[in-house]
């Protein structure tokens, strides 16, 4: 029982959920993930299980990639389709405006963390101050990006069916994609754009295809996954 799962989460299943029914079904005693998703979120989630725990360390240095639906002209309290909205702009960036912030958004980049995140506040998980309307002041970091791309819908559209259905546009809406390293909030880098863009926005659909050397291409839906998927890295 020592070895690597690369699974793809669903949508509306938090991190924790998808491992506590893996660990369930193989009848795992020992296993971690590399890297929590949003419930929201979707795609590759690592699960190290037995010996491979100890390796989080290690494993974790990989580079990260995703893909989002940026959805101009509104902000909502959790910078999704789950919040109330906060904010709303007239301003909808043209193409020409949007390709000319994109190297501004790559290298060391300063993001506020969302309020509706899992960062301690004083001890506390910020989701839980959120809800509870709390007011604080959210923390700032310094994360690294890679690459923040346009990309088009046909793009898009080349991924495994069993997230193909996801990639519905939506008005005043463009499709990115962002390698980076851990600790990077997708939601954050969608409002920070939005900003130097002049207007508010919300990343619609987070998708994770990438977490080190392990590819969404390769993951096992969740419903799916069986002990013949571990795999042994050295």
């Amino acid at each position: 029982m020592d070895g690597v799962l690369n699974i793809c989460k669903p949508r509306g299943v938090s991190s924790f959920k998808a491992l506590s029914i893996v660990k369930k079904r193989l009848g795992l005693k020992k296993a971690g993930h590399l890297g929590t998703l949003d419930p929201l979120a979707m795609g590759t989630l690592v699960l190290l299980c037995g010996s491979y725990t100890k390796k989080m360390d290690e494993l974790s240095r990989g580079r990260k990639v995703y893909r989002f639906l940026w959805v101009a002209t509104k902000e909502t309290s959790t910078l999704d389709d789950e919040g109330e909205i906060v904010a709303t702009s007239d301003v909808v960036p043209s193409l020409e405006q949007i390709e000319a912030v994109l190297p501004a958004m790559v290298g060391e980049i300063e993001i506020e963390v969302p309020k509706f995140s899992a960062v301690h506040i004083n001890g506390k998980r910020a989701y839980d101050l959120a809800r509870q309307g709390i007011e604080f002041s959210p923390p700032r970091k310094v994360v690294t990006v890679d690459r923040f791309e346009l990309l088009t819908l046909d793009d898009c559209r080349k991924d495994m069916e069993s997230i193909r259905e996801v990639y519905t546009p939506q008005e005043n809406s463009r499709y990115f994609e962002v390698e980076c390293r851990t600790g990077t909030y997708i939601r954050s880098l969608a409002k920070l754009m939005a900003q130097k863009l002049g207007t508010v926005a919300i990343a619609s659909v987070i998708i994770r295809t990438r977490v080190g050397e392990f590819d969404i291409q390769q993951s096992k839906r969740l419903e799916d996954v069986n002990i013949n998927d571990l795999q042994s890295k050295h």
